[in-house]
């Protein structure tokens, strides 16, 4: 059932991603998503990630000279987030409806959709219309408890944000989500003037002192990051011109958005990769991107490396890959196309149902030397480390996140 529901969690966030823009998308709104764009909230979970990643990137916003462009959504950091966003429905649901045990709150979260309104008038037997009233007086704290346990940035300001913000300017923004398909860097500036007032002053952090061995390890990591994102881009920038040359098509990238590099015998040069593209006609974008999958060797010097590029669908697609799988890297394979990685294995053979305690690739990426006081605390602790201490920086980072 988790697995089930993960993966239904994860095409929620393929299609958030989607309705971005990218150019807000690469600024700020990767991190929004990847941090705090959790799925649970009142509102349908494409329109509570969307909202969730917008206030958070607004609110609590990286200073000028830590910002970072990211044309690639980390897939570990998706992932994660999927996981989190679980743990946050989860634990809402249970609040809301006490009487619910775990299974019992996966089952109705699966048949509701992982929509956390129609998960509550599935399990009280109402109309989604009473639960949302019903749910309306515990909104603050069931939010802020489900936040903790999704391991949110700043629970108590996610509460508030739900129980104060969001209320009075709830029926205007879901008709204007429901009517935009395609937010316009336009949208997200007159949304996020809508979900972000001023914090008060108890919910603001106080300044962090960051030593610069931090700083180094922090700028080694991002450089790595950018390398390899280089490197992707230039794949993807192949496989793109190869088809459109077989069909004829124009395309523009949107933003790379899960890439595994294939760890088995003969394979280790091979990555499959998702990527959203918009068709373009007069140097015009057409309508929302298309998710494509493709298979490559690299470096792809010519179109002979792209073994496969094709769109594929989220919703229909059921191709799987155990080399995607035992790496934890949620990729969508298409159906009847053949591809590399392995399609014969049991799903009990594959666990991915563990969060990522340890430290990922978005951690270093988007670090915010404003409040990341735990993340800093942990690789000064490596530092020390490094030099003789002893202390076990790492098994302590861990046990506070999870």
């Amino acid at each position: 059932m988790r697995r089930r529901l993960l993966s239904l969690i994860h095409r929620h966030y393929l299609e958030a991603i989607s309705r971005l823009p990218a150019a807000d998308l690469r600024a700020t709104l990767a991190r929004g998503l990847l941090v705090a764009g959790h799925c649970y909230g009142p509102l349908h979970p494409v329109h509570n990630i969307l909202l969730n990643s917008i206030w958070y990137a607004a609110a609590f916003p990286l200073r000028d000279a830590d910002r970072i462009n990211a044309h690639m959504i980390s897939n570990d950091g998706v992932v994660r987030a999927c996981h989190r966003s679980l743990e946050g429905l989860v634990a809402s649901l249970r609040l809301f409806c006490p009487h619910l045990s775990t299974g019992d709150a996966l089952w109705n979260l699966m048949s509701a959709d992982a929509d956390l309104s129609a998960a509550v008038a599935l399990a009280d037997r109402t109309s989604r219309s009473s639960a949302q009233t019903a749910m309306r007086p515990q909104v603050h704290g069931t939010f802020q408890a489900a936040a903790m346990a999704a391991r949110h940035p700043n629970p108590a300001a996610f509460g508030m944000f739900l129980s104060s913000v969001l209320p009075t300017i709830k029926r205007d923004i879901v008709l204007f989500l429901r009517t935009t398909h395609m937010l316009s860097p336009k949208d997200i500036e007159h949304l996020t003037k809508s979900l972000v007032p001023d914090l008060p002053n108890d919910l603001l952090q106080p300044p962090l002192m960051i030593s610069p061995g931090v700083l180094d390890v922090i700028t080694s990591h991002r450089k790595l990051f950018k390398d390899t994102e280089e490197a992707v881009l230039k794949v993807v920038t192949v496989a793109l011109r190869k088809y459109t040359l077989q069909s004829g098509e124009q395309f523009v990238l949107h933003s790379v958005c899960g890439v595994n590099l294939l760890k088995k015998e003969r394979l280790d040069n091979c990555y499959h990769i998702n990527f959203f593209a918009h068709r373009q006609e007069s140097g015009s974008v057409l309508g929302a991107p298309l998710l494509f999958f493709m298979e490559a060797l690299v470096p792809a010097l010519d179109d002979s490396s792209i073994r496969l590029c094709v769109v594929v669908d989220p919703l229909t697609e059921i191709g799987s890959c155990f080399a995607c799988e035992t790496n934890k890297k949620k990729i969508v394979h298409p159906t009847y196309d053949e591809y590399l990685g392995g399609r014969d294995f049991q799903v009990d053979d594959v666990d991915n149902d563990g969060d990522f305690p340890n430290p990922l690739d978005v951690d270093y990426i988007f670090f915010d030397a404003e409040r990341d006081s735990l993340f800093a605390n942990h690789l000064d602790g490596i530092a020390t480390c490094d030099k003789g201490g002893s202390t076990d920086v790492l098994g302590t980072y861990c046990k506070a996140i999870l």
